[in-house]
């Protein structure tokens, strides 16, 4: 099945701070956003690759065959949403973080083969810190420790499946489409991920962000 990749590159990335919004933020050389398309169209069964952006870079961008950019959203499920528009005959989608420049093709493959059986599945890593939820300032409940996943991506879909969870949430703010889908009732598979298919957040996120590539060229 052919697989169109959608990446949410349209965020301030306020957490990181400064002026420059994180995926645009430079590792070993280049914007991490670069290091996430290049790694996804080296991947064989990847055919297009559809960025959503803020507007104003939209007709700066440069445009491709198998890369292309949209004007993103005020949200990411907005940006996603836009993104999925432009996706035509692919049969599969994988949506990802723009400022996760480590996933792994291995982890990728049993992500599609999972989505194109099921219809839905992301990656995940067992929580080791316990999780408490708190109310009031007061703990309200802890949640065993051995059922909490931490959700990663590339979170993959057949398209149409896609389509009608984005359809059914319009108007709604969910960070997360794996959670979306599951919550409106779609068979949801998680596939284990992998710890350094980190998402570059916080500035000591990108120190070791180029600690791993430099690790990786020698």
């Amino acid at each position: 099945m052919p697989v169109a990749v959608l990446i949410p590159a349209a965020g301030s990335g306020s957490r990181f701070g400064g002026d420059i919004p994180k995926q645009f933020r430079t590792l070993g050389g280049k914007p991490i956003l670069q290091h996430v398309v290049e790694r996804f169209l080296a991947h064989e069964r990847v055919g297009r690759i559809i960025v959503a952006v803020a507007d104003i870079l939209v007709d700066e961008a440069r445009q491709t065959d198998r890369v292309r950019f949209v004007a993103g959203g005020a949200t990411r499920q907005q940006s996603v949403t836009n993104a999925l528009a432009a996706v035509a005959d692919e049969d599969l989608v994988a949506v990802h973080d723009a400022v996760r420049p480590f996933f792994s093709y291995g982890t990728l493959d049993a992500l599609l083969e999972a989505a194109a059986e099921h219809g839905a599945a992301f990656p995940g890593v067992p929580v080791t810190d316990t999780i408490h939820l708190v109310r009031d300032e007061r703990i309200v409940e802890t949640p065993q420790r051995s059922l909490l996943i931490a959700a990663q991506t590339p979170q993959c879909f057949r398209t149409e499946l896609l389509r009608e969870v984005l359809a059914r949430a319009a108007g709604d703010d969910a960070t997360d489409e794996a959670g979306l889908a599951a919550r409106m009732g779609y068979d949801v598979r998680v596939v284990p991920g992998d710890a350094v298919n980190f998402k570059i957040t916080r500035p000591e996120d990108l120190e070791r962000a180029e600690r791993l590539l430099t690790q990786s060229s020698e």
